[in-house]
């Protein structure tokens, strides 16, 4: 009989940054920082971006600390931990710009993850952000999608369930071109006359973005487009022909599509369809 000898290794899986640093102008106030707007007093949604950020550890012993600092320099507004509900070892935190704006003001922030995994230790930086108080002209030109992660993500490898953890991306671009998709049901009575059975709009949107590079494309298509749970769209262009799509409460109904433009430039075009979650808007005999 031959000693053998049993031993049990973990697979550790280190995290990976979620840094977009390749926003076109006007964002571009230096190479890396992506535009968060809030308003000091006013509450609704649309005025108010957030930004979260999550981690999974291997361990009960491993340690993480979600840190924001200012130009450097810790700031008031401190971020705090909450542990994922059905997933061990998983925590997440949200950042309210609205009250960072109020403790901390406006200016360059950057959020990091210091964490302590197997007995290694390092630094992620998830994003460097340039906080703006929100008006009509901090807010020109741009989009936003709001969502909530509340599915098993295999792409992050988390469990999200239960957890409702929101986000935004605020990004160059356009939403609107709504379109009503009117379904008409009619009934032809037996005098010829035409008279209405049912009748119902499926509004449907379109989501695109100005010519961006990889990293925000991929946030836009591999994260939130693919693993929301709630998505709500925002468009602050004076041009549009509507200025009321505000928080519209919508979901994907077309896969993005992405049009890489002309040959040998890196920039690309992204376009997504989406339609109203909620089909209340008809009428019916």
């Amino acid at each position: 009989m031959q000693e053998r000898i049993f031993a049990e290794f973990k697979i550790v899986k280190f995290p990976t940054p979620k840094v977009v640093n390749e926003f076109n102008e006007p964002f571009k106030c230096c190479d890396e920082k992506r535009l968060v707007l809030a308003h000091a007093t006013e509450p609704e949604t649309w005025k108010n971006d957030v930004t979260s950020a999550w981690i999974k550890l291997s361990d009960v012993t491993d340690t993480i600390e979600f840190r924001l600092t200012k130009n450097g320099a810790s700031t008031v507004y401190t971020p705090f931990n909450v542990a994922f509900p059905n997933e061990q070892n998983a925590w997440f935190t949200t950042i309210k710009w609205q009250d960072v704006l109020n403790s901390d003001g406006a200016g360059c922030y950057k959020l990091e993850l210091i964490y302590n995994i197997s007995g290694i230790a390092e630094t992620l930086t998830w994003g460097i952000y340039d906080l703006k108080p929100y008006s009509q002209e901090t807010s020109k030109y741009t989009a936003r999608l709001r969502v909530k992660f509340n599915l098993k993500q295999d792409v992050e490898g988390i469990n999200f369930t239960n957890a409702n953890v929101e986000d935004t991306i605020r990004f160059n671009g356009f939403i609107g071109f709504r379109q009503p998709n009117m379904e008409i049901d009619n009934l032809i009575y037996q005098d010829r006359t035409l008279k209405t059975v049912v009748r119902e709009n499926i509004n449907s949107y379109i989501i695109q973005t100005d010519p961006y590079t990889a990293p925000i494309l991929e946030q836009l298509t591999d994260l939130y487009l693919l693993s929301e749970n709630e998505l709500y769209i925002s468009d602050y262009n004076v041009f549009n022909n509507s200025h009321n799509i505000l928080d519209v409460p919508t979901v994907v109904t077309e896969s993005p599509e992405i049009d890489y433009l002309v040959e040998y430039q890196r920039s690309a075009v992204l376009t997504c369809t989406v339609s109203d979650r909620t089909n209340n808007k008809r009428t019916y005999y």
